[in-house]
């Protein structure tokens, strides 16, 4: 019975916990990586998540174009400088999008991608 308990509450956590981030490379140092989020009763928001794995801060620029079916139908841009060792994530460092020409339930149907089609991150400094 004990292990059972267990075995039920390790699913009840493992059901309530966000999505992974879908990680999309490294690029001089920086990780890059999205998630979709389906906050109830608001739009679908595109998180970004960029971790600076370096010593040097980075001044990063990126152009994020969504596809549905195939189809180019949005582009986003975010232009910011990410300190050495730091890590920008979704909604907590203002670092996501709410798409406009996507309805909720075309995102949900799994016909979306993103995908970041230009990234230039030079080193910099940061305020």
């Amino acid at each position: 019975m004990r292990n059972l308990t267990f075995f039920a509450l390790f699913l009840s956590l493992v059901a309530c916990a966000p999505p992974e981030y879908l990680h999309k490379g490294v690029q001089d140092g920086v990780e890059l990586a999205y998630r979709w989020n389906h906050p109830a009763g608001k739009p679908v928001e595109l998180l970004l998540k960029m971790v600076n794995t370096t010593e040097q801060d980075k001044e990063v620029s990126l152009i994020i174009d969504l596809y549905y079916q195939g189809l180019t139908v949005e582009t986003l841009t975010a232009d910011t400088c990410l300190p050495a060792g730091r890590t920008m994530n979704g909604k907590l460092n203002g670092i996501y999008f709410i798409p406009t020409r996507l309805t909720s339930e075309q995102i949900k149907s799994g016909d979306v991608s993103a995908e970041l089609t230009r990234t230039n991150i030079v080193n910099g400094s940061c305020p």
